[in-house]
């Protein structure tokens, strides 16, 4: 049985397009199958104040976007995202904030599939106390979540010898957070399974915007690049994708030699 984790990067909130799509595809027993990692172009204009958050200049996509050649903008992409769970016959997809991340998402794109949000799926296991209401918890944030099952939860040992040999987690880096998605369902899995439910849903699609506005040229690629680069060869080699992880270093060494930048 393979499940998947997915996460994005948008351009704002909701009504806003995708800069980036991450899943990564396992089974059961946590070993990692494969993994897909795109970077797209917003259809409106940047959002300087969610760049600042996720870091995710048009001028760092560019340079993300050399592993493979794709659609420059998301949703002339989706396709490909729905090949990459079909053909691993996924059973059930994890997301930390299912309404918020399939809001970006055709209705088409999500209703074939069985989702978990782990957000809402583990705000009364994790307890978290709500300073606006203490009869209620609060919904906990992704790394909330992560501490909550390291310190309580058995890891299994597949979980373990990947995250040691992965470079440190990214806040905010869809690839990053959805591996972080994968130790927590994990870690509930073989533990405390009752806590997953994968049902059917039906989202709130909300089209983005298309406003033109001028491509900056590419600057230099910068340390940013290169640890988001070093990170996905690192879930390659993991996942044994060596042709893949060594198509990653070849950028890197490009990247760091030809254009100079400090590791």
């Amino acid at each position: 049985m393979n499940f998947a984790v997915f996460d994005l990067e948008t351009n704002g909130l909701k009504g806003s397009s995708v800069v980036s799509a991450s899943s990564i595809v396992f089974d059961d027993r946590g070993h990692i199958r494969d993994f897909f990692n795109r970077f797209y172009f917003p259809t409106e204009t940047p959002d300087y104040a969610t760049e600042k958050i996720h870091g995710l200049t048009v001028e760092r996509i560019h340079w993300f976007r050399q592993t493979e050649p794709y659609p420059l903008y998301f949703l002339e992409d989706v396709d490909a995202l729905l090949s990459f769970w079909k053909k691993w016959h996924v059973s059930g997809i994890v997301v930390h904030n299912l309404a918020f991340d399939t809001s970006f998402l055709p209705r088409e794109t999500v209703k074939d599939w069985k989702w978990w949000c782990s957000m809402i799926g583990l705000t009364n296991w994790c307890a978290i106390p709500n300073p606006k209401n203490a009869a209620l918890y609060k919904w906990p944030r992704l790394n909330e979540a992560k501490m909550k099952t390291i310190t309580h939860l058995k890891t299994p040992s597949i979980v373990k010898t990947i995250e040691d040999a992965l470079p440190s987690e990214i806040g905010h880096y869809s690839l990053s957070d959805c591996f972080e998605l994968y130790g927590i369902f994990m870690r509930i899995w073989v533990s405390r399974p009752e806590l997953v439910t994968f049902r059917h849903y039906k989202n709130r699609y909300i089209k983005p915007q298309e406003k033109h506005y001028l491509m900056p040229l590419p600057t230099s690629p910068d340390i940013f690049v290169i640890r988001g680069l070093l990170f996905a060869e690192g879930l390659a080699l993991s996942a044994n994708l060596t042709e893949y992880a060594f198509h990653i270093r070849s950028l890197i060494d490009l990247y760091t030699l030809h254009y100079k930048v400090n590791v």
